[in-house]
């Protein structure tokens, strides 16, 4: 994957349609990134003016969760052909 790692404002991420998200999974999750950090970024990609969520929607739920207004993420250089 290619692309620019930078922070991107929480609020300017969509999520995918997946609605159901074990809750416990989601604060462990909140529990290691506080401990540890983040340590991957999420990946999007740029639609119109927000990013859409390619990987990494339970770390962006749980950095949500934690009151992060910022998150690190890749986004990916999209090609039309």
């Amino acid at each position: 994957m290619t692309g620019e790692i930078r922070e991107i404002a929480i609020d300017k991420i969509h999520p995918t349609l997946r609605l159901v998200y074990d809750e416990d999974v989601i604060l462990r999750l909140c529990e290691d990134i506080e401990f540890r950090g983040l340590q991957e970024p999420i990946v999007v990609e740029l639609v119109e003016y927000w990013f859409q969520i390619v990987d990494g929607e339970k770390r962006w739920r749980a950095c949500k969760k934690m009151g992060w207004r910022k998150v690190k993420a890749l986004i990916l250089e999209v090609s039309v052909v």
